[in-house]
């Protein structure tokens, strides 16, 4: 039994990771009791692997283009979005799923969507920067979508257009505007879709400071503890949760968001939140001349961010179930991918490498608000790609249900009853 004070009166969070730890923070600061129970150690997860960019207006990955690209993604090792065919129900579903958030007045829908939640997230963000535990480990440099074909640079400017009709700071610089700003950008860069305002990251750094802060605030982490159960009366409400060992843990709230595996636990509790999870790899590269600039490899969907460490490489999306197996093709397309726009990468000496799994919904938008049929059970998952750059709105927003006040979003899109 857990022998912590005023145990009933406390809210429990189920994942430790960006979700987990800004929800907990979140809750602290409005005087609410916080403990974050995460299966894992905190480390080597989709919170601390993933490229490090906070990218507001990043667009869905259901794309009215995607369809036609079907048997491509099926077949091709080599695609950014590669799905390794196999008899799984449940991915076919997902699948169909996807196809119908294709269409294009869902895409519209999504992208109005996410562009809203971003601008607020970004807004929190900026917050979090002047607080002096988070902001070594947060940068307003801004990135770039550098592209290497004259149709790519078309549709970036497109997005440029939609970008500015959505109030974000964006520009279009030609290649050598932006090898003059960083050398380090090839000769086959021909543009750039420059967002000089948002921020990046050291997500394991930004991941530890925010426990660090949780800490501080009063709240508990307690890492290696699998929760199997909500423990529910239907009369009161929520009465704890039961970890993999038999141990009650009493609190009067919780908020599931672990990941990927928040649908198989959700699942158990009769709630369906059908996800994929899709599985990102990253490499970590020591060079003697590394860009400044982070950037997103327009054509090969390759991140590139110079955080601590060396310069990372991350990318990829991969449908291939709940596993952390290596595809070495996989993970070495993040360097060809990148050696395209960026001098020098083929010659960069790997430090480290990484795969991790992203929680994505088959609709591209994520999961938040109350479980139905469960008093004091909320969810916030199925982030995919935006976990970081939507963090700190889902944590507002799970604050302002938790204390019965209106989100300062309409949710009604992100229902966990929607499907």
């Amino acid at each position: 039994m857990d022998t912590s004070t005023n145990q009933s009166e406390r809210v429990i969070i189920i994942g430790g990771g960006i979700i987990g730890m800004l929800t907990a923070r979140e809750l602290l600061s409005r005087g609410l009791q916080a403990l974050v129970l995460d299966a894992g150690d905190g480390r080597d997860t989709a919170s601390t692997g993933n490229a490090g960019i906070i990218a507001p207006g990043h667009p869905p990955i259901a794309h009215p283009g995607l369809p036609a690209r079907a048997l491509q993604l099926l077949l091709n090792h080599d695609s950014p979005l590669y799905i390794p065919p196999r008899p799984d129900p449940a991915l076919l579903r997902w699948l169909l799923g996807f196809r119908r958030a294709c269409r294009t007045e869902h895409y519209r829908n999504a992208v109005e969507v996410l562009n809203g939640l971003s601008h607020l997230s970004m807004e929190l963000w900026k917050e979090l920067a002047s607080n002096d535990s988070v902001s070594q480990h947060l940068n307003s440099v801004g990135w770039v979508e550098a592209c290497c074909e004259e149709t790519t640079c078309e549709e970036a400017m497109k997005d440029l257009a939609l970008l500015h009709r959505d109030g974000f700071d964006a520009e279009f610089i030609d290649g050598d505007e932006l090898r003059r700003r960083d050398p380090a950008f090839s000769r086959q860069v021909l543009g750039a879709l420059a967002h000089p305002s948002d921020m990046l990251t050291d997500p394991a750094g930004l991941l530890s400071a925010l426990q660090t802060e949780v800490e501080k605030l009063g709240g508990i982490v307690r890492h290696g503890c699998r929760v199997d159960s909500l423990l529910h009366d239907g009369r009161s409400g929520l009465m704890g949760v039961m970890s993999c060992n038999g141990e009650i843990i009493e609190g009067n709230q919780a908020v599931l968001s672990a990941g990927i595996w928040s649908d198989r636990f959700a699942r158990s509790h009769g709630l369906r939140i059908p996800m994929q999870a899709a599985k990102g790899y990253h490499v970590m590269l020591a060079m003697d001349a590394p860009p400044r600039t982070a950037c997103v490899c327009r054509e090969t969907m390759v991140g590139v961010n110079p955080c601590a460490g060396g310069l990372r490489l991350a990318g990829t999306l991969e449908l291939s179930g709940i596993n952390s197996r290596f595809i070495r093709r996989r993970l070495n397309m993040l360097r060809i991918g990148a050696s395209r726009y960026i001098n020098g990468i083929r010659a960069a000496r790997a430090t480290s490498e990484w795969n991790g799994l992203r929680p994505c919904t088959a609709d591209g938008l994520p999961v938040i608000g109350a479980v139905p049929g469960f008093k004091g059970a909320y969810v916030a998952t199925g982030h995919g790609m935006m976990g970081v750059t939507l963090g700190p709105i889902t944590a507002r927003i799970i604050g302002s249900l938790l204390e019965n006040q209106p989100p300062p979003f309409d949710i009604t899109p992100l229902d966990p009853a929607r499907f």
